[in-house]
């Protein structure tokens, strides 16, 4: 956009419209990501040539396809893919299937160093005790597990039991977080699931016994939530000594129930920022401080932050004088990877298939999962960088200077220049900072500084489409 009128005519013109994906931010978008012929072998060459200049290490991820059957179906806004979660047998058929794609990945990755590992979903906690260290040998038939490296389980509190626990952490995972959603067990039953706010409380127990630390998920904005409703949920968790609170606005958008027949139920764009400003105030007079626009954490006997989430949101960094590319794998069903070359000679980011009879299919016919993809240009990567700096509400200039060789003010001046005049943002010589309201408008501060690159690509896709759709010519 031109100049700050331009972009301030685009805020107001959006600032009321409800805003999607409040936790994963990233460019471009994969609805972008339309090559459906990436070639994973020629990814892992250019992660190799580019090891040659930045040290690589692996932020892994291991997803789990199931969840428990919800009516509405998934939860009524999770826009995830899953499938219906029936018996055992699914998981064991799973885990099979994760063992052929880690062998497949093996000689790409022999040697590889982990940064973390995180279990996601789906529902990685619907494992019964024994699965877990299953899955664990998994990961380790493929990496040298460093005994100190962060390993992640995050599950829903209707599937933690003590034995789980107790089991996860036999195996080696050492972090816990619980997507509770919700304390108030009628407002619970908007999202169709069957859990009660005492799992919630049995779950913190259980991992306080073993010393595990725990974060929790908790979501605002439900139908018929008050604030007064929000304030309980907050001082329950803050009440039981929870260090790490990931607090964010419920996510409407897409084919899901809530978006597509419960709008009218929400509370407005306006009424989700003031329970965001309250919520916000409230944890940081409890001595939380804010790190992202809805993750807190406060200092406590066990460790609060997530090194995983951490390094994603800078995926190059200095350790100790040398440059560090930490790579994210997807492994799994829907898994979603970033290996990012280096930020001069960037790489790829693709998905893997989202169905998962797909998934077993390609893997039983030997070829890699992967659904369709996107090649990085350096004016994307410089965006996606951006963005993931945002997301910890403020970007060093200088750090980023020299990573991206442009300055982040300059490239996008009109943009901060509007936020300015909004207090959204604070720029100075050495800091872009995110302030006030900034963070809860995130999402629609990271459309306003991608709008130019995002309509070249809408136009681009359309092209394409219309290219693909075109009868061949008839010959003459």
């Amino acid at each position: 956009m031109r100049d700050k009128r331009e972009v301030r005519t685009y805020i107001d013109a959006h600032r009321r419209r409800r805003q999607s994906n409040k936790v994963l931010h990233g460019h471009p978008s994969p609805v972008f990501w339309l090559d459906r012929d990436v070639s994973v072998p020629a990814v892992m060459q250019n992660r190799r040539r580019a090891a040659r200049g930045v040290h690589k290490r692996i932020n892994l991820y291991v997803g789990t396809p199931y969840c428990l059957p919800t009516n509405p179906g998934r939860c009524g806004f999770c826009l995830f893919p899953t499938e219906v979660y029936r018996d055992r047998q699914q998981l064991d058929t799973y885990l099979e299937y994760l063992t052929r794609e880690g062998e497949m990945f093996r000689p790409h990755l022999e040697g590889a160093e982990l940064a973390s590992i995180y279990f996601g979903g789906g529902t990685s906690n619907l494992y019964r005790a024994d699965q877990y260290s299953t899955l664990m040998d998994i990961v380790r038939g493929v990496f040298d597990v460093p005994p100190d490296i962060e390993v992640t389980l995050e599950g829903i509190p209707q599937t933690f039991s003590h034995e789980k626990l107790a089991a996860m952490q036999a195996c080696g995972i050492n972090r816990i977080s619980m997507g509770a959603q919700q304390l108030d067990d009628e407002l619970i039953k908007a999202s169709g699931r069957r859990q009660t706010a005492d799992q919630v409380f049995r779950t913190l127990d259980s991992c306080r016994a073993l010393g595990l630390p725990v974060s929790v998920d908790l979501i605002f904005g439900w139908p018929n939530q008050t604030t007064t409703h929000m304030l309980r949920d907050l001082k329950a968790l803050v009440d039981a000594g929870i260090t790490h609170l990931t607090h964010y606005e419920l996510n409407v958008a897409g084919r899901t129930d809530f978006a597509r027949n419960r709008r009218d139920a929400l509370p407005s764009t306006e009424q989700n920022l003031e329970m965001y400003r309250i919520g916000r105030d409230y944890l940081v007079s409890e001595g939380f401080t804010q790190v992202t626009p809805y993750d807190f954490e406060r200092r406590g006997p066990a460790p609060s932050s997530y090194l995983y989430e951490e390094l994603f949101r800078q995926p190059f960094r200095e350790d100790h004088g040398r440059l560090v590319g930490y790579d994210a794998w997807g492994w799994g069903f829907a898994g979603i990877s970033f290996f990012f070359g280096t930020p001069q000679d960037p790489g790829w980011a693709y998905m893997n298939q989202i169905r998962v009879d797909d998934y077993f299919r390609d893997l039983d016919a030997g070829r890699f999962p992967v659904l369709r993809g996107f090649r990085y240009s350096p004016a994307d990567l410089r965006l996606h960088l951006l963005f993931q700096e945002l997301q910890s509400l403020e970007v060093d200039r200088r750090r980023y200077v020299a990573l991206v060789g442009r300055d982040a003010v300059a490239e996008h001046r009109p943009v901060w220049d509007a936020l300015a005049d909004l207090e959204w943002a604070t720029v100075d010589e050495d800091l872009i900072a995110i302030e006030g309201d900034g963070a809860f408008y995130l999402p629609l501060i990271q459309n306003a500084l991608a709008h130019d690159r995002l309509d070249a690509m809408r136009k681009e896709r359309r092209t394409t489409t219309d290219v693909a759709a075109m009868p061949a010519a008839r010959a003459s």
